[in-house]
Formats: C-alpha cells, sequence, structure tokens
C-alpha cells in the first residue's frame, strides 16, 4: 500500500468518527418543572454543533419558555462551561473529556454506567442547549443565515492551510465554486466530495 493509498484511508477513518451525545434543554429555558426528555444523537466529530441547533429547536420547542425564539440564539455548554461553535465536536469532546468534573455528582445528571473504569468522561457526552443568557463575553453568536459560521469555517481552513504550509495561498486561490464545494462537502458529510479539495 503506498503512502498516499494509506493517508486517504486514515482521512476516511477519521472522517467516518463520531460521538453519541445526549442534550439536555436548559432548566432556565425550560417551562416545564420536571426534566424534559433529553435529545440523542450519534454526532460525526468533523462535524459542529451548529448543525443540531435546527433540529434541537423544532425537538424542544413544546417545552421552551419562549417556544419563538429562534434557532440561531442557541449555544451549548458542558458542565457549565460555554462551547465554541467554530470547533468541531470531536476537537471539544478532546479537550473536555479529560477534565475533571467541574460540578460535584449531586449537581449533575446521573453518571453513565458504560463508561469503563478510569474513564474521565462517559458516553454518550453530556450537553446542555441554552436559548438565553448567551455569553457574548466569551463568544460570538450565530446568525440566521449562518454567514458567521461559514464565515468562521474558511478562516480555520485558512489557519490550517498556513499552518500546514507556511502559507494561506492554496484556499486564497480557491474559486468561489471550490470554495462552495469544500462548505457543502463539510454541511454534508460528503466525504467523496471532501479529498478533491484538500
Amino acid at each position: 500500500m503506498s503512502s498516499i493509498q494509506a493517508t486517504r484511508q486514515l482521512q476516511e477513518a477519521v472522517w467516518k468518527g463520531s460521538l453519541p451525545l445526549q442534550i439536555r434543554l436548559s432548566p432556565t429555558d425550560c417551562r416545564v418543572y420536571d426534566d424534559t426528555i433529553p435529545y440523542y444523537v450519534h454526532a460525526p466529530r468533523l462535524s459542529y454543533l451548529p448543525f443540531l441547533i435546527v433540529d434541537l429547536h423544532a425537538f424542544f420547542s413544546p417545552y421552551l419558555i419562549y417556544p419563538s425564539v429562534s434557532a440561531s440564539s442557541a449555544w451549548f455548554s458542558f458542565e457549565g462551561v460555554p462551547l465554541k461553535w467554530h470547533h468541531p465536536i470531536g476537537l471539544l469532546y478532546d479537550l473536555f473529556s479529560g477534565a475533571s468534573p467541574a460540578l460535584p455528582p449531586s449537581s449533575r445528571h446521573a453518571p453513565s454506567t458504560s463508561a469503563p473504569s478510569g474513564s474521565a468522561t462517559a458516553l454518550p457526552w453530556r450537553l446542555m442547549v441554552h436559548y438565553s443568557a448567551f455569553p457574548s463575553d466569551q463568544m460570538v453568536q450565530l446568525d440566521e443565515e449562518g454567514k458567521a459560521f461559514h464565515d468562521a469555517f474558511i478562516n480555520s481552513v485558512k489557519e490550517a492551510d498556513f499552518l500546514r504550509n507556511g502559507t494561506g495561498n492554496a484556499i486564497m486561490k480557491l474559486s468561489k465554486d471550490d470554495s462552495t464545494a469544500l462548505w457543502d462537502a463539510v454541511v454534508k458529510r460528503s466525504y467523496s466530495a471532501y479529498p478533491a479539495l484538500s
């Protein structure tokens, strides 16, 4: 097997990686006294939390204090820490999975028994979605059209290109069509479209 084939196989394996998530509605946004049913999803590690917000809003809208709140006003937290939406889900998990719990067990939901002993974070990864009290001092809010998300992604790709090659020219020279195709490959999770541009 050539090194190019090995690289492609590794890229495909990474592309197919996923994480089980359990997402609960923040009690401050919930109109029912009891906890709502959590939303479960198997999310690709290379995907982003904003891709979940429309489905989450539809799922939790019967329980929202203000059901007319925009889906784009959603933000996520793990153990009370806001999660940066412009980082891939897998990266966020890796950053936080080794951390010791910030809250005592009595103030969190019951721990999972599915994690091996000694594991710092049980799966599914337990997140909270919020629709109010956005932490604007810690991150930028999403917009309705998704332009902020798209722009953040393209900037991240430029930074990665610079770190990898010492210049951002490869991404800067992409045509509008190629740039759109790259974004579409990420949105649609199309591995076949991605390698042609990487």
